[in-house]
């Protein structure tokens, strides 16, 4: 008899482990999840390309900034009530900021994606905003 009470408390002591650690692995795993990657290039033509992307909120994000031009371009996120216009390097949302990137050259950032809305990415050289070097970073809900 002892060994059937033996062998039914090592079964369900299995079983609660085996639960347990099926719970605690999903947590790992959202925490774990691999970053959503997202790839903007700057252009001589003072567009970025995408000008436009779509993000889950609560996501890592790794970033690549490609200048795919000759002059120097930058990215920075910001929030959509800052005017794009009139912005600085400082005015990065959460120190989203490649900083100036050569021609030709890449840079890759990885940030926690901010909270659900719209936010401006913006060019800051003098001038390339106001030419059209600005994009619109949509966060979803996750």
């Amino acid at each position: 008899m002892n060994n059937k009470r033996e062998f039914i408390l090592f079964f369900l002591l299995s079983c609660a482990s085996f639960l347990l650690a099926a719970c605690s692995g999903s947590i790992a795993e959202a925490k774990n999840a691999a970053p959503v990657l997202l790839e903007v290039d700057g252009l001589d033509t003072l567009q970025f390309t995408p000008d436009r992307a779509s993000i889950p909120a609560e996501s890592a994000v790794e970033l690549t900034f490609k200048n795919a031009g000759n002059l120097d371009h930058n990215f920075i996120i910001a929030a959509e009530a800052i005017d794009p216009f009139n912005l600085s390097e400082a005015d990065a949302l959460a120190g989203i900021n490649t900083g100036i990137v050569p021609g030709g050259e890449k840079t890759t950032l990885t940030f926690e994606a901010p909270p659900t809305g719209t936010y401006t990415f913006v060019c800051v050289v003098p001038g390339h905003a106001a030419a059209g070097m600005v994009g619109k970073l949509t966060i979803t809900e996750p």
